[in-house]
């Protein structure tokens, strides 16, 4: 790639800077010198050693959920370390390896310097196919960028219309970056993106609880330390939420609360369980059911809290819908559930936060119909699987599945902490509703200490209707798997303009990435805004440099803990990096919309957090930190559903496969025993999170690739034996889609018929392939979820002839990716 470093600062200085710690003061000699023994030079660097830095509130905000504030220390100019941040609530100050890394990730030689342009890339012919890697890109200035930027996307809106032009935000950068994005996308009146990634055990729990989405909504994370028994049931807390989440379950422990981990893995978090649950990959749902078992056949259910705040003792009529009052009360026209109350025997409308002495199973005569209690029907779907039954198809012992469910119904405040790992199964919407039931049957809602999700409640800035200025007319908003076909198909439309910021999606993080990289080649122009070098860069035409986090003034909301957070401005951008902000807003001059944003950043924040009536911009700014008030326990009141209860028993349930879920009922896809391909492809090909990155980020930081340098293949002892395979020699993983090469580690910790890579890692760490080109974009219909874990590979040696020089020669194994530049 062209574009020199005779400007400000370079490559050379960069690494000399960064590594000038590890050097010491290097005053050489056998004795120590007093400043007066001296030479001049020796004598700066002691004073700039031992002298003052200049402290600066800011904050991390990758997609870790930690949001932890940060102090960035500043000496001559430059930031020389971070340290965890003290927020108004001091309960919150956390920090992790990553966070404390951001002298590497700032001052990184894969830092974009210049705008660049694709040289075989013109508005006249985009050239398509010389995307990739073997693309070359020169130095333009950012007018040009921006003019054609503004260009190509009037030209697109003018043959396709404004919604043809793609504004894609990622989670590289959760400070205000994308509202910039989505105002100019609300002016120019494009398209963005709803999320297809994560959302499946949200949209499941919402079907009972009215919340839900990126993970479930529960208490705050301070009040962790109340819960008697926790079930962190598939996510890694203490590898990928390791900031703010896993310190406070640690304090639970510390009060003698029991912790069950349940993961197909042999986890850091499991590790630290007083109870591990080994659930085979897609049987989470068999696993809550045979639970719900264990509390209906001991009648330990919470009969009170069913009564007043869940659907558990509404009549179901023979064709499975709930019996309505308009029905069967006479007088009523209530569209509203009804139960039979056993001290009037009468039946009454069922309203929320009401008490009464309502039966919780039976069958009763109504008017002219007949009515069974809801929980019946539970019950008979709970009763198909008995823990000694189900043992062996869920891969976990009986009396640990009745130990959990015993825990969880006896010791007082407690639930479920789920992490995104079950998302990923094709139906793993069932799962968030077969959770939110069993957590409805020991009454943990709406107290202290009783958890319903993994996402801790906080605080949000409140900007108004700042993504929706009067007059505009506003964007469209769809499904990634809605964009992939708009892109390849024009299903819902056409999209043929790309302007993605804080995103490596399309190069690096979405499931089948050749069938995205392919669908790409119907754009007729990609620009992508980052700080390093991803991927997804190198499948741009246009590439435009932003600044590092500590280089623009901003602010962030965590929403998982409940501060507002300023950012100071430690320096000016490196190079010609340009903030966010500075770029939406210049390119919204160059497309007529310039009067909407103010000439500065300070200005516009200023003028954001206007709408907010409990953060004001100046005390933000003094402070660092601004608490808002945040409940400390949800779900107190009135639930957000149409009966505004726990609906428990869903008579709106979609079908799976022409299986009805008007109660929890597994469906499985490729974790099924009898799935089509599984003699093929006989192993499961999970892509866990790592503690070493947050997603892709962080990619390239030396001090982190020391630790992990390389990509490797998690697989079982009896799964390698049986292919040959020893630790530490390269294997090929593949399957219909694609393939890997890979390290392998031999691994107990893996269960047999299970294989790992953790995700994030670029193409170029792969002696060959990529692990998203063993994932498919086959999703549900009823969510549009992501699949990343219902996948099915082979493993085998790798070829004798594969080149693995670049790990082999290199005795850092870190590939040179950002030389490039």
């Amino acid at each position: 790639m062209s574009g020199s470093d005779e400007e400000g600062v370079t490559r050379r200085s960069v690494l000399r800077s960064t590594g000038a710690a590890a050097a010491g003061l290097g005053l050489g000699g056998g004795s120590l010198a007093t400043l007066d023994e001296l030479t001049e030079e020796q004598r700066a660097t002691v004073e700039n050693y031992v002298g003052e830095d200049e402290v600066l509130p800011n904050s991390c905000a990758p997609n870790c959920r930690g949001r932890c504030p940060i102090e960035v220390h500043v000496r001559d100019g430059r930031v020389k370390k971070t340290e965890p941040g003290i927020p108004e609530n001091r309960e919150y100050k956390r920090g992790c390896t990553l966070g404390l890394s951001h002298v590497q990730r700032i001052y990184n030689p894969t830092r974009l310097k210049y705008p660049m342009k694709r040289t075989d890339w013109s508005p006249d012919d985009p050239n398509v196919e010389g995307r990739g890697e073997a693309a070359e890109f020169e130095r333009i200035s950012w007018d040009e960028a921006l003019t054609h930027m503004a260009e190509q996307m009037e030209a697109a809106a003018e043959e396709y219309g404004s919604e043809s032009v793609y504004f894609e935000s990622g989670s590289g950068d959760y400070g205000t970056a994308s509202d910039h994005q989505a105002r100019l996308a609300s002016l120019f009146g494009g398209t963005r993106m709803d999320w297809s990634i994560d959302i499946n055990v949200g949209q499941g729990f919402r079907r009972v609880g009215g919340a839900g989405w990126f993970n479930v909504p529960t208490n705050q994370a301070s009040d962790l330390k109340n819960a008697n028994t926790l079930i962190a049931w598939g996510g890694d807390i203490f590898a990928s939420r390791l900031q703010q989440d896993s310190s406070k379950m640690l304090d639970a422990i510390e009060n003698g609360g029991k912790l069950v981990v349940v993961d197909p893995v042999y986890t850091g978090t499991a590790a630290k369980a007083d109870l591990w649950l080994p659930v085979e990959p897609g049987k989470d749902v068999h696993l809550a059911l045979g639970m719900i078992h264990h509390i209906f056949e001991n009648d330990l259910y919470d009969a009170e809290f069913l009564r007043k705040r869940t659907l558990g003792p509404a009549l179901v009529g023979p064709d499975d819908t709930l019996l309505k009052a308009a029905d069967v009360v006479p007088g009523s026209d209530a569209d509203k559930a009804v139960a039979y109350n056993t001290e009037t025997e009468s039946v009454e409308v069922l309203e929320p936060e009401t008490e009464g002495a309502y039966a919780l199973t039976g069958e009763f005569s109504v008017g002219d119909t007949t009515g069974r209690v809801a929980l019946d029907a539970l019950e008979a779907e709970a009763a198909n699987y008995v823990p000694e039954d189900i043992e062996e198809t869920v891969g976990v012992q009986a009396g640990n599945i009745r130990k959990a469910a015993e825990w969880l119904a006896t010791r007082g405040p407690g639930g479920v902490v789920p992490g995104l790992g079950v998302d990923r199964y094709k139906y793993g919407h069932i799962f968030g509703q077969a959770y939110a039931v069993l957590v409805a049957l020991t009454g943990d809602y709406g107290r202290s200490g009783s958890f319903q999700g993994g996402y801790f409640n906080g605080a949000a800035a409140d900007f108004g209707d700042y993504t929706a200025p009067e007059g505009s007319p506003g964007y469209e908003f769809i499904r990634q798997t809605k964009i992939l076909t708009g892109m390849e198909s024009g299903d819902p439309f056409q999209i043929k303009v790309m302007f993605a910021q804080e995103s490596n999606f399309i190069g690096n993080q979405l499931p089948d990435r050749q069938r995205w990289l392919e669908a790409a080649k119907n754009l007729d122009l990609i620009a992508v805004a980052d700080m390093h070098h991803t991927p997804t860069v190198q499948h741009a035409d246009l590439i435009l440099p932003a600044a590092h986090w500590f280089e623009k003034v901003g602010a962030t909301s965590p929403s998982t803990h409940p501060h507002v957070m300023y950012r100071a401005k430690a320096h000016d951008p490196l190079w010609e990096a340009r903030s966010d902000f500075w770029i939406n807003s210049r390119l919204a001059k160059k497309l007529g919309y310039g009067e909407y944003f103010h000439e500065t950043k300070s200005e516009e924040l200023e003028s954001m957090l206007e709408a907010d009536e409990h953060v004001d911009y100046e005390t933000l700014k003094a402070q660092g930190t601004v608490e808002k008030p945040t409940p400390v326990v949800k779900y107190t009141g009135e639930f957000n559903t149409d009966s505004g209860r726990l609906e428990i028993y869903d008579e709106d349930a979609p079908s799976e496969k022409g299986i009805s879920l008007e109660v929890p009922r597994p469906v499985e896809s490729r974790t099924a025993e009898d799935w089509e391909g599984a003699d093929e492809y006989p192993l499961t090909f999970m892509q866990k999170h790592s503690k070493w990155r947050i997603h892709s980020q962080f990619e390239y930081q030396p001090v982190l690739r020391e630790i992990n340098p390389e990509p490797q293949l998690d697989i079982n002892p009896k799964d390698a034996t049986a292919r040959g395979i020893e630790d530490g020699e390269y294997v090929r993983v593949h399957n219909d889609r694609g393939e890997m090469v890979v390290k392998a580690k031999v691994n107990d910790a893996i269960q047999p018929g299970l294989v790992n890579t953790d995700q994030g890692w670029y193409n170029t760490d792969f002696v060959r392939g990529h692990h998203n080109d063993l994932t498919h974009t086959d999703v549900s219909p009823v969510t549009g979820n992501f699949a990343f874990y219902d996948v099915r590979v082979e493993v085998e040696s790798a070829p004798d002839d594969i080149d693995t020089s670049m790990y082999t020669d290199d005795q850092t194994g870190v590939p040179q990716a950002g030389d490039r530049q």
